[in-house]
């Protein structure tokens, strides 16, 4: 049920967990534990929709590559950025969990089988379509990859009864998280303003942080700040590791063999390297999009190639003669950023209107991100061409040495990670294995600012099975003899 800003410290007694954030973790968390029974306050600092005066405090600056401004980012109500979420998901590689030969940081704490048992729930939150295996085209170094496509679920919507109607579950909007109290290792107290500049304190036995790949790491830094670093004495790491998934046109290509790649029967064709191929050519994960163009736009590819291949163009022309069908695809890629330590979120020096310190992204494309993008590209172009399978034809920029990334266009899939890692040390990262704080015995951090590394595949589904299997934890230990 819903409760007004002004009665949640009356009912914060009975908490058993407090969640802080209402987007895909914190929602599914506490949905999860509510329907458990436990006693759980969810508190969400936007409105129930859309409002500006939530929205301003997302405002910030960038430093360093072209990046989307840090206001339009993500979203800062009810859902969280399930609202603008497109719906495409499938679970990362079992080889993203490990250190790849070319940046050994990629390595994650856990294992993908960590996180195997909680797909078929996180799919049911997320309501995925199901998906076909990954299937390896023979001799090419890449698979054919498979993503769930289905109508993206708005978890406000999803929800909205349970919300509303819940005995278990709490939901209190306007709640924006300012400060922690700590003492002897545990967080004991929770500090929320509301617009109109009223407090409140919130007691729980646990606390969960689920406000997304920014935001967690900035109120971290804040309420470490505040506390004289006794939330996280060893916060080194704390902002750092920040990821995105960066995005591009990267090319076009002429198939003349288009069943070989599924292109015969399917409109958008996704690949991406083998293990085999990301350790041979020293780069990162990347996840190629092929989309089919139309007869029309076909033609014109192959008519631009009479200049600059008159041989090959003079076969297409026979090969349509006598009916062969030739499929032109745009490539679009998104492709795994290394896991960077100056890569980061700071806190800025301009205060938002709720008194907390703006978020200052420092963000760059590295030397191994460039050549993730331009192998991942050469590899397809070098089956294609070998096999005959068709020809590729690179984006201006990517063909240039050394690779000049674009400046404009869509640059990346608002995709948050990293700053508040997962690790097995405090020397190492922010959160343990389980997602807690090294420091504190009873604050967690969900949310893909806990990942390690990035892979290619869009963040949502993982971060969700995460949030599930921090539930199991923090059941096992709700249900544990006080």
């Amino acid at each position: 049920m819903y409760i007004a800003f002004e009665d949640i410290s009356e009912h914060s007694h009975a908490v058993d967990v407090c969640i802080i954030g209402a987007g895909a973790a914190g929602t599914s968390m506490a949905v999860t534990l509510a329907e458990r029974g436990h006693r759980v306050l969810l508190c969400e600092g936007g409105d129930a929709d859309y409002s500006e005066r939530s929205q301003e405090c997302y405002r910030g600056e960038v430093v360093g590559d072209p990046y989307i401004p840090l206001y339009g980012a993500r979203l800062r109500y009810l859902g969280g950025s399930t609202n603008h979420w497109g719906g495409i998901c499938r679970p990362l590689d079992r080889y993203d969990f490990t250190a790849k030969s070319a940046a050994s940081e990629t390595a994650w704490p856990i294992g993908r089988d960590a996180l195997s048992p909680y797909y078929r729930a996180a799919a049911s939150v997320l309501d995925l379509a199901p998906t076909p295996a990954d299937q390896p085209i023979t001799d090419s170094g890449l698979k054919r990859i498979y993503f769930s496509l289905g109508h993206p679920t708005r978890l406000k919507e999803k929800y909205a009864t349970t919300l509303s109607e819940s005995n278990t579950l709490e939901c209190c909007l306007t709640a924006n998280l300012v400060a922690l109290e700590s003492q002897n290792g545990k967080v004991t107290g929770a500090i929320f303003k509301n617009y109109q500049g009223d407090y409140r304190k919130v007691q729980a036995r646990y606390f969960v942080l689920a406000c997304g790949g920014i935001e967690n790491s900035r109120l971290l830094l804040w309420c470490n700040q505040q506390l004289n670093g006794q939330l996280i004495p060893q916060a080194d790491t704390l902002g750092h590791y920040w990821m995105e998934h960066p995005h591009a046109t990267v090319g076009q290509a002429l198939i003349f063999e288009p069943a070989a790649l599924g292109l015969d029967e399917d409109y958008n064709v996704f690949l991406s390297p083998t293990a085999q191929s990301i350790s041979s050519r020293q780069i990162l994960n990347c996840g190629l999009r092929l989309h089919r163009m139309n007869a029309e736009a076909t033609q014109e590819l192959i008519d631009e190639l009479a200049d600059q291949a008159p041989t090959l163009a003079g076969r297409l022309r026979v090969w349509q003669a006598q009916g062969r069908v030739i499929h032109g695809a745009v490539l679009r890629a998104a492709w795994e950023q290394e896991p960077r330590f100056d890569n980061r979120i700071e806190l800025s020096e301009e205060l938002d209107d709720l008194d907390v310190p703006r978020s200052r992204l420092v963000w760059q494309q590295s030397e191994l991100d460039r050549h993730t993008i331009r192998e991942s590209m050469l590899l397809l172009g070098e089956y294609l061409r070998d096999h005959e399978v068709g020809r590729l034809q690179m984006a201006d920029w990517l063909a240039d040495t050394p690779v000049q990334l674009p400046t404009e266009g869509e640059l990346a899939g608002r995709h948050h990670m990293g700053g508040t890692r997962m690790s097995l040390n405090a020397e190492e990262g922010i959160v343990n294995p389980d997602c807690r704080l090294f420091a504190q015995d009873n604050f967690y951090v969900a949310g893909s600012s806990v990942f390690a590394s990035a892979g290619h595949a869009n963040p949502t589904l993982t971060l969700v099975q995460l949030a599930l299997r921090l539930c199991d934890h923090l059941e096992s230990r709700l249900t544990q003899t006080v």
